[in-house]
């Protein structure tokens, strides 16, 4: 009788231990996740503003070389009319165009604009350098918040879609947009695509402009 009873009051205070234990680990978890919530609630929010949006539906966006010519030095290019295209090129062992940069898209009407080469040497064979012309977005975006953003985290859009992150449009080593920088973006690959509104948005801060 008396082994019965020291059985059962070693089992009623094991289970008690086990119920104590179970207790114990339920309040741990719950302060670690109301710690993690305090955590949470007391990092800084980004913040961010576009400071212009500008649509070039009129930009030199490529430039085809038909013929190089001959006779040149590396040099630059511009447009016959108006409209602030630029870009540099390179030559080959015959001073033939076998290379161009463009340093600035311009903003033309239909239909393209002619490809001259500013300064040529005498005595050139001239060139003959085609354009095409498509959609080139310009922003400035700063990050007048406190947090340094992954370039990688902060997205673009252009009328709720095609996605680009600030990494892959920004040209540089840099992986960070740090708090007070501004960046300036000439985003292409649009074709000839036309658009109204551009977005930014990063964890959890959304921003839209309409585009001028």
């Amino acid at each position: 009788m008396g082994a019965s009873v020291g059985i059962g009051g070693l089992i009623v205070g094991t289970s008690l231990m086990v119920v104590f234990a179970l207790a114990i680990t339920t309040l741990d978890v719950r302060m670690d996740s109301s710690l993690d919530a305090l955590d949470s609630a007391n990092d800084p929010l980004p913040s961010f503003t576009i400071d212009d949006a500008t649509i070039w539906e009129g930009a030199v966006i490529t430039i085809t070389i038909v013929d190089g010519g001959a006779g040149y030095t590396d040099g630059t290019l511009s447009t016959i009319v108006a409209g602030g295209f630029t870009a540099d090129f390179t030559v080959d062992g015959l001073g033939g165009i076998n290379t161009v940069t463009i340093t600035s898209h311009g903003n033309y009407s239909s239909p393209p604009p002619t490809i001259q080469v500013d300064s040529p040497p005498p005595g050139v064979t001239v060139a003959n350098l085609q354009s095409t012309l498509g959609t080139v977005i310009h922003t400035n975006v700063t990050n007048n918040g406190p947090v340094t953003l992954p370039q990688e985290e902060v997205w673009f859009f252009v009328d709720g879609s095609t996605a680009s992150s600030m990494d892959t449009l920004v040209a540089g080593t840099t992986t960070n947009w740090y708090s007070g920088e501004t960046v300036n973006i000439v985003w292409r690959g649009f074709g000839s695509s036309t658009f109204t509104t551009m977005a930014v948005s990063s964890h959890g801060f959304n921003l839209a402009r309409a585009l001028a």
